[in-house]
């Protein structure tokens, strides 16, 4: 019994297994390994412990980095042999049953420091950085070191736009590497274990340390012997004959980015089988040759693996090693590389000492001159349906566009979001019509909250597909109470006016209101016609100019009444009285003599009537300029007094066939060549003061068969066949010659 250790007695010195953790030299005794490594994977270790002290702490050990050393050579003394080394991450701690002596059993889990990126999930938008670039920043932010860079063959290309949706770290991380045909694996060291990347075949790593430098490994079939491959099976699979795949480019209308990538493998009937996608995420045919490219590689690595079995120990992913028979050194044996590998190690020493460590291995490998491009197995996040997002701009600016009217957004989700139009790339915005520089263009401003869709639901491709309202962007009139309008208004750029078209549908109140804050330009290229059922009213605040091309006619059914001076001219309507003293009638039925009849009743009824009805008019003319606020009430106002105005036109000149024109001040008639007059039955002139008639070289005036002459030479014929000459007062006549017969 005296033989028999205790507890404390054991020890990790020249065991197979050894473990160095924040507990102590000794504390835990690893028994049972298994561990589990390649290419485009992260490593896994399973280890069984048993531990010195009566109970383990989780936050002892988990979070915490830990080393395993796997024996590869013993030495004559302890830390001379040879050690394959294991460092990782303790993420689960189990706890067994107390076992032999007292000591209590523990599994742990070592993972990567890489697995921690799975721990956290986000949704974050990544603009203008490679997957490198965003490795490095990951690993910055959880504090992990930096990666160790094997060659690459080509610098993955900088994404303009690439979303983070409702993934881990990880996801979104492999997923980037995926896309870009990066693979990697892990390297060990003690004290620190190291991610390495590449997407080429040159990155494969030399035989490690733990090799002793030694690529040769030797293959005996069945052979239990130490360090022999004992199991080699190579494999081959089919390979479709090509990859395909295209997009859509809005900028490049006229081509869809397509390419082809036929496989360098080429089987029977091989070329009859093509792997087609769409939308293959790509902008134009050289993104579409290297995507397509790296399918194809993914495709390829998968034609030849070997899987075999062995003991030898320093057996790891991604480094070279070549097997060889020793009986047989005709048969040749290219350079592989482990792809993946499963070590299994048993170490009974702390129960007996008559137990030989066991070591076995199960692995796959290919072919050296393979680059292990990953498939795309990470699965790719979608989003569903729409989400809001908000327009955004540079500080001061109310509209943010570009050549296409596409717009900045920030998500509500977006925890980064600068809100200044950094935040998203340029996202286009679906319109009622587009074509060939003609169609629909509504640009929504800054500030207004939006809803995309996402293209095929990728979260990469956002698209703007509508406007909302809310409260800090309300519609444009209160709801519900102007239920029955439709409105498009836009707003004045930096200003607070507004151009508007609202059809107002309500029953009896139907009404389409156009405003225009400054200018209205109307172009029609040939006929214009226009209809008005009852009233039209104009009401200009300044001038009017109209020019006519060619001919101008004006057909009026009742009568025309035209103002010149303003207001003033309604107290010209009070010497309307005076026409019946001149003469002069409206209508040929009735008439006898001049200044009777119907004259007098006209010109009463002007007199009486017309100053009413034309300051009532210019009333609600002004009615009509000053209608209402024209921002809240869609001009149904102006509507309403339009209206009133029409009606009381009809007032001024009530009976038909009449022109009527009032000058204030003064009118002057300036005609090139000739004038014509023709009047049916009579004409009055009422002259206040003086008036004056000039005539260059004759005037004749002629009524039957009277008749006044006079020339520019100053004579005058007075032709009549009775002269009546009645005077209250003095006749002269005086001449040189006086000839009375």
């Amino acid at each position: 019994m005296d033989d028999v250790l205790s507890p404390t007695d054991f020890i990790q010195a020249s065991r197979v297994l050894k473990l160095s953790s924040p507990l102590g030299e000794d504390q835990l005794l690893p028994e049972r390994m298994m561990v589990e490594e390649g290419v485009n994977r992260l490593f896994e270790i399973t280890l069984s412990v048993r531990a010195k002290r009566e109970a383990v702490k989780p936050e002892e050990l988990i979070g915490k980095l830990v080393d395993v050393s796997l024996e590869i050579r013993q030495g004559e003394l302890d830390g001379e042999g040879v050690r394959r080394p294991f460092n990782g991450l303790v993420t689960n701690l189990s706890e067994g049953p107390p076992v032999t002596r007292g000591l209590r059993s523990y599994t742990l889990t070592i993972r990567p420091q890489l697995w921690l990126l799975s721990r956290r999930s986000d949704c974050r938008i990544w603009q203008n950085m490679t997957a490198i670039q965003v490795m490095e920043t990951l690993f910055s932010e959880h504090g992990i070191p930096a990666p160790a860079y094997a060659p690459l063959h080509k610098t993955p290309p900088s994404r303009e736009y690439s979303t983070q949706w409702n993934e881990t770290d990880l996801d979104y991380l492999l997923r980037r590497f995926e896309q870009e045909g990066l693979f990697y694996w892990f390297e060990h060291e003690t004290g620190v274990h190291r991610l390495k990347v590449s997407d080429s075949k040159v990155a494969w790593s030399n035989p490690s340390a733990s090799a002793e430098g030694e690529q040769n490994v030797r293959l005996a079939q069945g052979s239990s012997d130490r360090n022999h491959i004992n199991e080699w099976m190579r494999q081959f699979s089919y390979v479709p004959g090509q990859r395909a795949g295209a997009d859509w480019n809005f900028e490049t209308p006229s081509t869809v980015p397509l390419n082809v990538t036929p496989s360098l493998i080429q089987m029977p009937g091989a070329k009859q089988r093509e792997l087609y996608e769409y939308p293959a995420r790509i902008s134009d045919v050289k993104e579409a040759e290297v995507a397509e490219t790296f399918r194809m590689q993914a495709v390829e690595a998968d034609h030849e693996r070997v899987t075999g079995q062995s003991n030898v120990r320093f057996l790891e992913p991604g480094r070279r090693f070549t097997p060889y028979e020793e009986p047989h050194p005709e048969h040749k044996y290219e350079e592989h590389v482990i792809t993946h590998i499963t070590h299994w190690v048993v170490d009974r020493s702390y129960e007996t000492t008559e137990n030989e460590p066991e070591y076995r291995n199960a692995f796959e490998a290919i072919p050296s001159r393979v680059p292990l491009t990953p498939h795309r197995e990470t699965k790719r996040p979608r989003i569903e349906g729409a989400q809001v997002a908000i327009v955004a701009g540079p500080s001061g600016e109310e509209i943010h566009t570009d050549q296409y009217g596409r717009l900045k957004l920030w998500f509500p989700w977006d925890r980064k979001a600068q809100k200044d139009g950094s935040d998203t790339c340029w996202v286009r915005v679906a319109q009622a019509w587009g074509g060939g520089s003609w169609g629909a263009q509504v640009i929504p401003r800054i500030g207004m909250e939006v809803m995309v869709s996402f293209v095929d639901g990728d979260p990469d491709r956002p698209l703007v597909i509508g406007v909302v309202p809310n409260p800090k962007n309300p519609v444009p009139y209160d709801l519900p109470a102007n239920k029955t309008r439709m409105v498009l208004r836009s707003n004045t750029h930096k200003g607070s006016g507004f151009n508007e078209m609202t059809f107002e549908d309500e029953n009896g109140k139907e009404n389409m209101f156009f405003h225009a804050q400054k200018d209205q330009t109307i172009k029609v290229l040939n006929n214009r016609v226009k209809r008005v059922d009852a009233h039209q009213v104009e009401s200009i605040g300044q001038n009017k100019s109209i020019d006519v091309g060619q001919n101008h006619q004006e057909k009026i059914g009742g009568s025309k009444n035209v103002t010149v001076g303003g207001g003033a001219s309604s107290s010209l309507f009070a010497s309307l009285a005076s026409i019946a003293a001149a003469g002069g009638i409206d209508s040929k039925n009735g008439s006898s003599a001049i200044g009777h009849g119907l004259l007098q009743e006209f010109a009463g009824a002007m007199a009486s009537t017309g100053v009413t009805a034309e300051v009532a008019s210019l009333s609600a003319n002004a009615d009509v300029t000053n209608a209402g606020n024209f921002r809240t009430a869609a001009g149904t106002e102006q509507a309403s007094t339009g209206s009133t105005l029409g009606g009381l036109l009809g007032k001024i000149l009530p009976i038909s066939g009449i022109v009527n024109t009032v000058i204030e001040k003064f009118r002057s008639d300036t005609i090139g060549i000739a004038r014509t007059e023709q009047i049916g039955l009579y004409k009055n002139t009422t002259v206040g003061h003086t008036m004056t008639i000039n005539a260059g070289e004759e005037f004749i005036i002629k009524c039957g068969e009277s008749k006044l002459m006079m020339d520019k030479a100053g004579n005058v014929t007075i032709v009549g066949t009775k002269f009546n000459f009645a005077a209250s007062g003095h006749v002269q006549i005086n001449g040189e010659v006086i000839d009375l017969n």
